[in-house]
């Protein structure tokens, strides 16, 4: 079965509380001697639970996205913002981003903002799906990766857990949960984003009073089924 992916515009993740983690997918149990034994699917996940503050349009923005993926029959490409360890927002006067490319009918919304690819490295080398670390190439200093940053390639997300430069400007990222084949020159996604399906068919349902600021809140899993 096609599956229809939706992209979440970045305008949308307008969030008030929100919780990235990688799912090991472990299960454990103890045996007759005390000791425990735990045993590990092979294809551990992503998972993201938020909350958003949408105010007029967004609100119908978010209503229509959900409504064309269908509930759980679509996926959402969503950008996985994660803002205590890098804040996007702060680096809108780098090169790398362009907040004003519009969506596919040629709309943005009211302040400009619409589709954009955000903050991108380099690779500067390739790389193996299961790979524990990638070299890229960062010309600004501010947007080095931290450990504990989410990065992506191709729309598959990893965690950064080691940085090391190399001189001028190349570094070696360790990182968990590397899928994708990279090629050196393809971009890497310093806002990592990945492909999720919504836990319930009612991710579009969102409550608002008189202040007409709608508060949805959604839980949802990496599809490996793409």
């Amino acid at each position: 079965m096609s599956r229809p992916v939706v992209t979440v515009p970045y305008a949308l993740m307008r969030m008030t509380q929100v919780d990235w983690w990688i799912d090991w997918r472990g299960q454990g149990s103890e045996r007759n001697d005390g000791n425990t034994k735990t045993v590990y699917n092979r294809a551990p996940i992503w998972r993201g639970q938020f909350s958003l503050a949408l105010p007029g349009a967004f609100a119908g923005e978010w209503r229509a996205t959900h409504w064309a993926a269908e509930g759980r029959r679509g996926l959402y490409r969503l950008y996985m913002v994660d803002p205590i360890l890098f804040d996007r927002n702060a680096t809108l006067a780098a090169a790398f981003v362009n907040a004003g490319i519009p969506f596919s009918d040629g709309a943005t919304f009211g302040d400009g903002t619409g589709y954009e690819p955000g903050p991108l490295a380099l690779a500067d080398a390739g790389a193996a799906p299961g790979a524990s670390s990638i070299v890229v190439e960062i010309p600004d200093p501010a947007l080095v990766p931290v450990r504990g940053q989410i990065l992506s390639a191709d729309d598959w997300p990893m965690g950064v857990i080691s940085v090391e430069a190399l001189g001028g400007i190349r570094y070696r990222i360790g990182v968990r949960m590397q899928r994708a084949t990279i090629a050196a020159g393809d971009p890497i996604a310093l806002v990592g984003t990945g492909l999720f399906e919504a836990e319930e068919d009612d991710a579009s349902r969102m409550s608002y009073g008189l202040g007409r600021i709608a508060r949805p809140e959604v839980t949802l899993r990496e599809a490996l089924n793409r």
